[in-house]
């Protein structure tokens, strides 16, 4: 797709399809100022004037379509850099439409998705990260995720990489110099210190791909599945955190037979809440049926809640031992029904669903499982765009530093530190292509 940042571009920033009390349009381009002279009419009278909102009359060729605020901003003070207006009209679906003809008949075009906030970006006016962080923002579930997006926003990934884009320089510098000057005896790096500043950029960076584990369940939602035997209180447990009655509750074993989700919000984070069969042994086709969808269920979710009853024995299955400790959770239910002095669980969560004790702890729990990718971070991956750029630089990384440990040159290893400078500028924006551009843009809506 090619952009022209040269043209006059219209659309509306807020939900053209209903009714709303208020709608907001919005263009942005060289020359957008000379189009009120034909289509606004002050009421208040006052001329339109940069960051100085007007009153007035919005009019097309057939007469006055409707009353309208509008503001200008001159460049380069506007989120595009370019002139802008803002006009804001009543939230019809038909006037939103007129206003926008109106401007399209004076030689403005539709916008494209994300085409405001791409002109920002040529205009210098933020970089793709903080870009990314814009889109992320609007589409963000929870205010924890905004929080986390907006602290993004502020750019602590930009030093990371810059810090990062260095360490490579420096290294290559090295490698550049004995090459080309090494019969002058200039000192080459000894091969384990290569190898070591090598290992602390894969770590840094390894560091950093997990945080896109975290981003991923903040976009989709963390999968938290609910298992144990039958009728240790799942989907009554299931319930209560759900706030509703999803799941059927009896005495009965194996009321349950397929999984059942439902999407809720622990403490900010978006979780999608799995209920499941009780696992035991048993004849019953269907409640096999269910129970390979758990063991099917173990590696895609992100937490595992392994549920018995206070007192009970029960090992947890062979299948969830498998899976690492920090993956699942034990916790004992129907705490109430045991006295006092026997609720001391130790390091595993004690829980009632009737009562609700328990359940803040276990909430906690939850959250500090789910994002303990996080710990310690100050910088972290907000997209799959990211992940993906990411991965490619440990990749490249990984290779150079194996080649070079198994005896391949310098020359070698300055080519593999090329390709991942020039993979971190486009994670940037410095060394971005036309349809890198084109892919994360076309996920914007057309407003932003």
């Amino acid at each position: 797709m090619d952009y022209c940042d040269e043209d006059v571009i219209v659309a509306p920033a807020t939900s053209p399809q209903m009714k709303t009390a208020l709608a907001i349009v919005r263009v942005s381009g060289s020359g957008c100022f000379e189009y009120l002279t034909h289509c606004f009419r002050s009421l208040s009278g006052k001329k339109p004037r940069s960051w100085k909102m007007v009153y007035g009359e919005w009019l097309d060729d057939r007469g006055i379509i409707d009353d309208v605020m509008l503001v200008c901003y001159a460049a380069p003070r506007s989120y595009t850099g370019q002139d802008m207006i803002e006009i804001t009209c009543h939230g019809n679906p038909l006037f939103v439409e007129d206003v926008i003809r109106s401007l399209l008949v004076m030689g403005a075009r539709r916008a494209r998705p994300g085409e405001f906030t791409m002109r920002a970006v040529l205009a210098g006016k933020m970089d793709l990260l903080q870009a990314e962080a814009v889109h992320t923002l609007v589409e963000a579930n929870t205010r924890y995720q905004a929080d986390v997006v907006r602290r993004q926003s502020k750019g602590p990934l930009v030093p990371f990489v810059g810090g990062r884009v260095e360490d490579v320089l420096q290294i290559q510098a090295h490698i550049e110099a004995t090459i080309d000057y090494g019969e002058e005896d200039i000192d080459a790096l000894e091969r384990d210190h290569l190898l070591f500043k090598m290992d602390t950029l894969l770590a840094d960076f390894e560091g950093l791909r997990l945080t896109g584990g975290f981003a991923k369940g903040m976009r989709r939602g963390f999968k938290v599945l609910l298992t144990g035997a039958p009728n240790v209180g799942k989907s009554t447990l299931f319930n209560r955190l759900v706030q509703e009655e999803r799941a059927i509750v009896t005495s009965l074993p194996g009321t349950t037979r397929d999984l059942i989700s439902e999407e809720i919000e622990i403490r900010g984070l978006p979780v999608v809440l799995i209920d499941s069969a009780g696992v035991r042994e048993t004849d019953d086709y269907v409640e096999n049926l269910g129970m390979e969808k758990i063991f099917k269920k173990l590696e895609d979710v992100d937490l595992v809640l392994y549920l018995s009853e206070s007192g009970s024995s029960q090992p947890a299955f062979d299948a969830l031992l498998a899976l690492p400790q920090e993956k699942w959770l034990r916790v004992v239910t129907k705490i109430d029904l045991v006295d006092e002095d026997k609720g001391d669980i130790g390091e595993i969560i004690g829980v009632s669903a009737q009562s609700g004790a328990g359940l803040e702890r276990l909430e906690e729990e939850v959250v500090v499982r789910l994002s303990s990718a996080m710990e310690g971070q100050s910088v972290y991956l907000i997209n799959q765009r990211q992940e993906e750029v990411i991965a490619q630089v440990i990749e490249q990384l990984r290779a150079a530093r194996n080649e070079f440990a198994a005896g391949f040159g310098e020359e070698i290893l300055s080519a593999y530190l090329n390709h991942v400078r020039r993979l971190l500028g486009e994670l940037t924006g410095e060394t971005t292509t036309e349809d890198v551009l084109d892919r994360m843009f076309s996920n914007f809506c057309l407003g932003k």
